[in-house]
């Protein structure tokens, strides 16, 4: 389906540790577009968002997905170069809060990634490093 669909997808993540989950959701969503953006969330939004510092930089992260095969361009979540408009289409992997969906002038599409990752299992082994992994 690749380049069959005319449109601008959107897909938003830590994309901390990478592992298959997150390759997995990316070549889902690329499946849905012609040009694909991924926003990586910035430190800040990490920590805030799951109460722990990411064990890869954003500066890395940010390099890592921009090499990923289907992304065809890596931003910082919550800039203004996040793409808007019709013809752009945002993934998201978690249900929203009902009614997100009509407040979203973009179509929204929920990425269900058929492969877990044992990412958790490493973050754990590496707790007893605290600052010298991150």
């Amino acid at each position: 389906m690749r380049g069959t669909v005319s449109c601008v997808g959107y897909l938003a993540h830590s994309f901390d540790l990478i592992n298959v989950h997150d390759l997995d959701l990316i070549a889902q969503a690329r499946q849905h577009c012609s040009r694909l953006v991924v926003g990586v969330y910035s430190d800040e939004f990490v920590l805030a968002s799951t109460g722990r510092q990411p064990v890869i930089p954003l500066v890395e992260r940010l390099a890592l997905v921009s090499h990923v095969r289907g992304v065809d361009e890596a931003i910082v979540h919550g800039t203004d170069a996040a793409p808007s408009g019709p013809d752009v289409v945002i993934f998201v992997e978690r249900a929203r809060e009902p009614g997100d969906e009509a407040r979203d002038p973009q179509p929204v599409v929920r990425l269900e990634a058929p492969r877990e990752s044992e990412s958790a299992v490493l973050r754990h082994a590496l707790q007893p490093l605290g600052e010298a992994v991150a």
